[in-house]
């Protein structure tokens, strides 16, 4: 005979579902970076204007590499000579895709 009190109006309802996350894009990878570190990241994707599209592919994965970069707790001239060698890195291999792609279509007999 001795039962609980009733719950208060309203306490047998369930909360609201929680809002979906928020969509993340590129730009907001970048913001909160320092200006020297967003001159870095963009670096890679200079790869664009020699390389087109081939180039600018290769530059957008070193960009984004290179957001991974900043965004570590390495010191700072850590992150400079990392994010610099991503960025002659994309050239190489531009260049080496390039050469293959100009050996595979111009084939002298």
């Amino acid at each position: 005979m001795n039962e609980p009190p009733p719950p208060p109006p309203g306490y047998a309802m369930q909360p609201p579902p929680p809002p979906p996350p928020a969509r993340r894009g590129f730009f907001d990878d970048v913001k909160g970076l320092a200006w020297w570190q967003i001159l870095l990241v963009l670096i890679p994707l200079s790869a664009l204007f020699i390389g087109g599209l081939i180039g600018g592919v290769i530059g957008a994965l070193g960009a984004l590499g290179n957001v991974r970069i900043a965004r570590t707790r390495l010191p700072a001239a850590a992150k400079v000579v990392l994010m610099l060698g991503v960025g002659a890195v994309c050239y190489v291999v531009l260049f080496i895709v390039a050469g293959i792609l100009y050996v595979m279509t111009h084939r002298s007999a």
